[in-house]
């Protein structure tokens, strides 16, 4: 029932819009209010993201999987200096309409399991937001298809999970009735999970974990020698 919810939502741009307007922007504001939520640190975040796209992507070629309506291309290439751009996603709809708004680049419909790819293709493979939408079953061989296709270093950036903990069911039911997104893996299921798969974690950042409400993290990974 998530995966039909969540794939219905990100089946286009429009759909994908109401969604955040008016399913997830209502309960956002609701829980802004809470003493659980620090503005400040995820204002930090964010600034220290655009710094590690600063620092990673100019002069880069980058396949940037589960684009959704693909905003973040002009970012990529206008603000940050990559030189070419792709954006892949699993919904032909949301990948149809990032060409329409975005016709100066390129977007392909793609499986990220199964990238269309030879090894090595791209000096950086980035997803934002995508992993807390896959089954754990697939969570291992979608890395793998990263760093497969990706040269220099593979940037993931996502929502991360409590551990086991009083918040951690409400917060998973939340997501899951929201936003039709799977699971949202802990920090510490991460730091074992990366190396498990044979990733070498180049460098990390997180907000704090004891906030409810934008609790992101990026890692930076490559192929272990």
């Amino acid at each position: 029932m998530f995966q039909k919810w969540n794939n219905l939502t990100h089946s286009s741009r429009r759909i994908y819009e109401f969604r955040l307007k008016y399913i997830m922007g209502p309960l956002q504001r609701i829980a802004a209010r809470t003493p659980w939520v620090d503005t400040e640190l995820i204002k930090d975040y964010y600034k220290r993201l655009d710094q590690l796209y600063g620092r990673w992507l100019p002069e880069s070629s980058v396949l940037d999987i589960g684009c959704g309506p693909g905003n973040l291309s002009k970012e990529f290439c206008h603000n940050h200096g990559a030189k070419f751009y792709v954006g892949a996603d699993y919904s032909s709809g949301m990948a149809k309409d990032a060409k329409i708004s975005h016709p100066r680049f390129n977007f392909i419909c793609a499986d990220t399991t199964q990238l269309p790819f030879g090894n090595s293709t791209f000096d950086i493979v980035h997803s934002t937001r995508l992993f807390h939408h896959l089954n754990p079953e697939i969570r291992a061989k979608a890395i793998l298809e990263q760093l497969r296709v990706s040269k220099r270093a593979v940037i993931l950036e996502d929502l991360f999970g409590f551990e086991q903990s009083l918040w951690r069911l409400p917060h998973m039911a939340y997501y899951m009735l929201a936003d039709g997104s799977y699971y949202r893996y802990s920090l510490k299921e991460w730091e074992l999970f990366l190396p498990s798969v044979n990733a070498e974690i180049l460098e990390y950042y997180h907000t704090d974990d004891r906030i409810i409400q934008g609790r992101c993290s990026y890692w930076v990974i490559t192929k272990r020698q």
